[in-house]
């Protein structure tokens, strides 16, 4: 259809849009896409002007369900052009799923356009669609709108606050609702929750929020030549967070950028305790998968790198599997650009994603981990040994380092050797400490392959 947003297809021309990141009805892009030029334009616009995102969705009736494939493809692809004629030229129209679209409006100057805008979409939308079973079909249509800087700073956040309005305005029989924050009506123990959550990380002041560090050791020598940085909150009167809640709730509130910077100052508060206590050695810290697309990332890191003094080659940053399934050229050029900068990226809990081996043959990376889930099952079960030592053997020949997680005893830790792995991390040696703690670990067990 060539319809792709309405203006352009990506925030850099110079990268092209892969199958994979293309809804097939519409030729439209999906929501990493859009989430790469929400944050783009964030950064382009001041606080003079207004960025507009509109979800619009049509809900599913029986005579949509009885479309023939063919049909419901050619009645998506009528609407979305129908979209795009409504459109400023600047405008960029998106697919998030089968009925739904996501509009992006920029240099907007109140948020009046936002609102005309939505009945302009709707009011395109309200002739009938001829299908190709040959019926006359009107489609029920609701909108949702949010306005940047006014409803928050994040790309995902301000998605899910146009998707939150546009559920309201189904349920309220409106056809169009701005965002306000009263439809988000939280009982008092999650806000009580979200405010200690808010304190601990802008100032942690009660120290409750912090790192922990667990050791990569070498498998050859038991040696520790690497430790993962890993979150711990201790909420209240000493109550245990999760670190995947924690996520959740700074999703949630539109903080992940937030918590991603103070994240990488912790880990370089990290290696200069480290390089001060004669213990040369990296860490490696997570990122999301909002993180890897925020093309301003790898700047960031640059930038933490040079404020603390710390040498790239101490820095390693890992990213799961399930977020390279929908691979995008906005992610391969962040990865491209964090590569140059001289760290080390890595790909954590292989094997439980549908990647597979091909991803790894294109991007960057230089370490695999297999995930723990076949790693503790290996001894016994030989179906899982087999997958690692695929793993294994493959990683070695595209010239990259294999780490095994959850090794807890030493028959798994032999098996991995025998297998060719290169590093484990388990409770065999050590599980997550303080930096303290650590630190009289590796001096105490004479473990640190770089203590001096």
């Amino acid at each position: 259809m060539g319809l792709i947003p309405v203006n352009s297809t990506s925030p850099d021309e110079s990268l092209p849009d892969s199958p994979a990141s293309i809804d097939f009805s519409t030729g439209l892009p999906k929501l990493p896409q859009a989430l790469a030029y929400i944050s783009q334009s964030i950064r382009q616009h001041t606080k003079a002007q207004s960025i507009g995102i509109v979800s619009l969705f049509v809900p599913p009736t029986p005579a949509l369900y009885r479309m023939t494939a063919e049909a419901a493809r050619q009645l998506r692809a009528e609407l979305t052009e129908r979209l795009a004629k409504a459109l400023r030229e600047q405008d960029r129209l998106y697919s998030l799923n089968n009925w739904e679209w996501l509009i992006v409006l920029p240099s907007l100057v109140s948020a009046a356009p936002l609102t005309l805008a939505m009945m302009k979409v709707r009011g395109v939308l309200g002739d009938p669609f001829e299908t190709l079973d040959g019926d006359s079909l009107e489609l029920e249509t609701y909108c949702g709108g949010s306005l940047w800087p006014d409803d928050g700073d994040d790309a995902f956040y301000l998605v899910q606050s146009a998707r939150i309005a546009r559920l309201h305005a189904a349920k309220s029989g409106v056809d169009t609702l701005s965002y306000q924050r009263p439809m988000e009506t939280i009982e008092a123990g999650q806000a009580r929750f979200q405010k200690d959550l808010q304190r601990a990380l802008m100032g942690n002041e009660d120290g409750s929020m912090g790192i922990y560090l667990q050791p990569l050791v070498n498998l050859t020598g038991a040696a520790c030549v690497g430790a993962e940085v890993l979150l711990r909150w201790w909420r209240g009167e000493g109550n245990y967070v999760p670190p995947h809640h924690i996520i959740a709730a700074l999703e949630k509130l539109g903080l992940r950028h937030n918590f991603t910077r103070w994240l990488l100052n912790q880990a370089m508060q990290a290696i200069s305790a480290l390089t001060k206590a004669g213990i040369e050695i990296p860490l490696s810290v997570n990122l999301s998968a909002s993180d890897l697309l925020d093309a301003e990332l790898p700047d960031l890191v640059m930038q933490i790198l040079a404020m603390w003094d710390v040498p790239p080659h101490r820095l390693s940053l890992e990213i799961t599997e399930t977020m390279m399934v929908e691979e995008t050229p906005q992610v391969t050029e962040v990865l491209r650009r964090l590569h140059q900068l001289g760290l080390t990226l890595a790909i954590d809990d292989f094997g439980t994603g549908y990647a597979g081996m091909s991803y790894l043959q294109r991007l960057p990376v230089e370490e695999v981990k297999i995930d723990q889930r076949f790693v503790r099952q290996a001894v016994g079960t030989k179906r899982d040994r087999e997958i690692i030592a695929s793993i294994i053997q493959l990683s070695h020949r595209l010239n990259m380092t294999v780490v095994a997680e959850g090794v807890e005893n030493q028959e798994t830790a032999d098996m991995l050797w025998s297998l060719g792995c290169d590093l484990a991390q388990g409770y065999l040696y050590a599980p997550a400490m303080p930096l303290d703690e650590f630190i009289g670990w590796c001096r105490r067990c004479g473990r640190a392959s770089n203590l001096s």
